[in-house]
């Protein structure tokens, strides 16, 4: 008997195109399409789970935090990224210039208060957070924040790498094409 399970889900809203995917994780995403990140800004909400803390390494290579988010140098390689030292849990914004997110919204809930220009929610650290099942009442509300917040954030780019899914954002439409390209499988659309 074949597997028809997706692999891959894809959607669009708005400007953005999205994918969630269960067969891969960041370091793939880094591998097989280092232009998603090349000569653009990196902004980190969430490395396993919590704050990028920075070593010297990466302030000394012109890493910044603020707000308990790291922010990158332009990138000129994808070597020295850090990401998926437990597994996931990672949350990052691409953009193809600085831009300052505010700082990261310390609660218990994201649907506690409404969300503000200034305080980012952390969405990958929800277990299961995906674009593709909105037969899931909290996911659909989960989803539904994640795009009010992005609206306001407009970044090139969001990637969450978290438990089960990869979850890949983006309004650069070449960009988008390429990432699903080289990410593959068998695609469903939603």
């Amino acid at each position: 008997m074949t597997n028809t399970k997706p692999t891959m889900v894809t959607g669009a809203l708005g400007a953005y195109q999205w994918l969630t995917t269960d067969q891969h994780d960041l370091d793939t995403l880094l591998q097989s399409c280092p232009q998603t990140f090349l000569g653009k800004y990196i902004a980190v909400t969430s490395l396993d789970s919590g704050p990028l803390n920075l070593n010297e390494q990466q302030k000394s290579a012109g890493w910044t935090s603020r707000g308990d988010i790291a922010y990158s140098p332009q990138v000129q390689s994808v070597d020295n990224l850090r990401h998926g030292e437990c597994g996931g849990f990672d949350e990052w914004y691409v953009f193809e210039s600085r831009l300052d997110l505010g700082q990261v919204w310390k609660g218990n809930s994201v649907f506690e208060a409404p969300l503000n220009r200034g305080q980012v929610s952390v969405f990958v650290n929800f277990l299961g957070f995906s674009l593709h099942d909105p037969s899931v009442q909290a996911m659909q509300a989960l989803a539904d924040l994640f795009w009010k917040q992005l609206e306001w954030i407009l970044p090139e780019s969001y990637i969450a790498d978290g438990e089960p899914y990869l979850n890949f954002v983006s309004r650069d439409q070449l960009l988008f094409a390429a990432v699903r390209q080289a990410l593959g499988g068998f695609v469903a659309t939603s």
